[in-house]
């Protein structure tokens, strides 16, 4: 080790270094903590590295970042914070070294290196040199003087980084959205989002000219969107003029859809205004809103015609008489598209007994999940899986939520499924049925729909049985005792009784016989 850097001892409480002390863990800290990286792509790496697994707003309000120069006119990045405690300079450490920069502790112009492994309470200087420069930098590998060539504010970095894109399946789409618009193309998507029911708001915002030549300001059209459909989302992304951002949880800011900024946005909210609304597009260029225009549904801002030189007579009978607007009535025509989504089946009332036998044979997965509603004139049939396990009565496929056409019939004029179900909006929950009388559609609450296992089995009455107690007491069992010992000795028990003269005891042999 060189000579000009030494160890700290435990319970040293002189040093050399001027500005440092023991903080009560006994390590060496000064006012300052300082970082120096050898480039601005290393200053990046430890703000994000920094920012993902803490919090930027705790540094902000000391942070400062320099770009200096050494004698030998070279150029470096040094970013000064306040060394608050031995905690904070720890994470800092370990996060500026694995982006490759060199830690320092001080308070006005001389710094040593902050502590590591080799020195566990830190360093100290064996003098302190006398060096006209506005930092001196002791290292155990070098000491090095830098000038200040200028300062580089926080804020202006985090507006001059461009994002960079993430694939499309890791964008998921928010509930709210914010759309920046060329006005060439923000009052058609007025009248478009209107018109499609897509609850928005949007304002004028404008800035100055930035260029001689030019001396009208810029604007654009800036929406903000609540709840968007996907199909709405992927359309705006795709038009020219438009860009479409996700706002940052808890800030005044959003990014590009589809792209990610290189620094974690949500862990320096302090560098946004809670008035301002700042919008990073993915070409780099940045709208920045302060403060924020007053947004206004867009549903005020449609555009009406009215003709004010027609007599007010004209208008009345106009109002009374004639259509102010086309409409067409929905109606149902052959379709050559194939059938899908066939989840309905609308049975006669006539063919209840033919339902009642087929279900003996219906597979119990069908059976399981299939949901009945009973009308006056029908039965209906529900599976979300499917109804082909079920061949009784018309088909119906779900072109919409919760809205049934017969299969091989279509819904013309084709409007888009979203369409539909604003149509029948006020009765949201319940099921409709298209059917080919060219009748009103049917509306079936979903609560009518019951199990089929439960809603079609009959209830079961069985016959109570109760067992009778015995009309007389059981014979008692005769009991054997034992006698003198017998040669056979069954003989004479209670029950036998000699029929025959060859069931008596046979004569002993006599001695001497055969």
């Amino acid at each position: 080790m060189p000579s000009f850097l030494e160890r700290v001892a435990l319970h040293q409480t002189r040093f050399r270094t001027p500005g440092v002390f023991p903080d009560a863990r006994g390590v060496v800290l000064g006012q300052k903590g300082l970082v120096l990286f050898p480039s601005l792509d290393r200053v990046i790496a430890f703000f994000r590295a920094y920012g993902d697994g803490g919090s930027l707003d705790e540094l902000i309000p000391s942070l400062s970042i320099q770009r200096v120069v050494s004698p030998l006119k070279t150029r470096e990045i040094l970013i000064t914070i306040a060394a608050e405690s031995s905690y904070r300079m720890d994470r800092v450490a370990s996060v500026a070294r694995l982006a490759g920069g060199d830690v320092f502790t001080g308070t006005q112009r001389h710094f040593v290196k902050y502590r590591d492994s080799s020195s566990p309470l830190g360093y100290d200087i064996a003098e302190a040199p006398d060096v006209r420069a506005a930092f001196v930098l002791h290292h155990d590998a070098y000491r090095q003087a830098y000038d200040v060539e200028r300062e580089m504010p926080f804020r202006e970095l985090v507006l001059k980084l461009t994002p960079h894109p993430i694939p499309r399946s890791a964008t998921p789409i928010g509930d709210r959205l914010f759309a920046s618009a060329e006005i060439g193309i923000g009052h058609a998507l007025i009248g478009y989002l209107f018109r499609w029911r897509v609850e928005a708001r949007v304002t004028l915002a404008e800035w100055p000219s930035t260029s001689a030549f030019d001396d009208r300001p810029r604007r654009q059209h800036v929406f903000e969107l609540t709840a968007p459909p996907p199909r709405i989302v992927a359309l705006l992304r795709e038009l020219p003029g438009v860009n479409v951002f996700e706002p940052i949880a808890g800030a005044g800011v959003g990014v590009e859809l589809g792209y990610r900024h290189p620094i974690a946005l949500e862990s320096c909210q302090s560098l946004f205004g809670k008035a301002s609304l700042t919008l990073f597009r993915g070409d780099g260029a940045v709208v920045v809103l302060d403060p924020v225009p007053p947004f206004t549904p867009v549903r005020t801002l449609v555009r009406t015609s009215v003709d004010l030189d027609a007599a007010p007579g004209a208008i009345a009978s106009r109002a009374l008489g004639q259509p102010s607007s086309i409409e067409v009535p929905l109606r149902l025509a052959p379709s050559l598209e194939p059938t899908r989504h066939v989840v309905a089946t609308i049975v006669p009332i006539e063919e209840r007994a033919f339902l009642a036998r087929l279900l003996y044979v219906v597979p119990s997965r069908a059976l399981a999940s299939l949901r009945v509603a009973m009308a006056g004139d029908a039965i209906y049939l529900l599976d979300p899986r499917g109804v082909e396990a079920m061949p009784l009565g018309r088909f119906h496929s779900e072109v919409a939520r919760r809205i049934y056409v017969p299969t091989g019939m279509a819904l013309v004029p084709a409007v888009q499924p979203s369409v539909l179900e604003g149509l029948f909006a006020e009765h949201r929950g319940s099921h409709v049925f298209f059917e080919e009388d060219d009748q009103p559609p049917r509306i079936i609450r979903d609560d009518a729909f019951l199990p089929l296992s439960s809603a079609a089995l009959q209830r079961l009455s069985g016959v109570v049985v109760v067992p009778d107690m015995p009309d007389r007491e059981p014979e008692a069992l005769p009991l054997l005792t034992y006698g003198a010992e017998l040669r056979f000795p069954l003989w004479g028990a209670p029950g036998r009784e000699a029929s025959s003269a060859s069931d008596a005891a046979p004569a002993l042999p006599k001695e001497g016989s055969r």
